[in-house]
């Protein structure tokens, strides 16, 4: 999938009533690992991309920026990200998500992190100033 394709991802299906809110942020995918973070003003990840992974990340409060590098090619994105918006993160598109005010997170991978396999591979699409 080229890097232009990685669209910002809303959530599929949203039911809010006097109970409170229910949010399905994707209705489909390869995944087996669910994450959640927070992470400071400024703060950046990635700076690296997969060879193998498939990634969803999905911003559940504050704001980040998102920027990402077709590995081995010329081809650059960078999208804006709110509270309640995600995007996809394609195997050998190096990303980096700069966080531009303190956020929280939900990151699904399609593999899970191993030590001695962890399919993470060193890429500077921006600085982390």
């Amino acid at each position: 999938m080229p890097v232009a394709d990685c669209r910002l991802q809303a959530p599929t299906f949203v039911r809010e009533d006097g109970r409170g809110t229910f949010t399905e942020i994707v209705n489909y995918g390869p995944w087996h690992t669910v994450i959640t973070g927070t992470m400071g003003r400024g703060a950046v990840l990635g700076n690296h991309y997969h060879k193998l992974t498939r990634v969803f990340f999905f911003l559940t409060s504050g704001s980040a920026r998102v920027e990402q590098a077709c590995v081995g090619g010329n081809e650059r994105t960078t999208s804006e990200l709110s509270a309640g918006t995600g995007v996809y993160l394609e195997p050998c598109h190096a990303h980096a998500i700069r966080f531009l005010k303190p956020s929280s997170f939900i990151l699904l991978k399609s593999r899970p992190y191993r030590e001695d396999d962890a399919d993470t591979y060193p890429y500077p699409v921006l600085s982390a100033d």
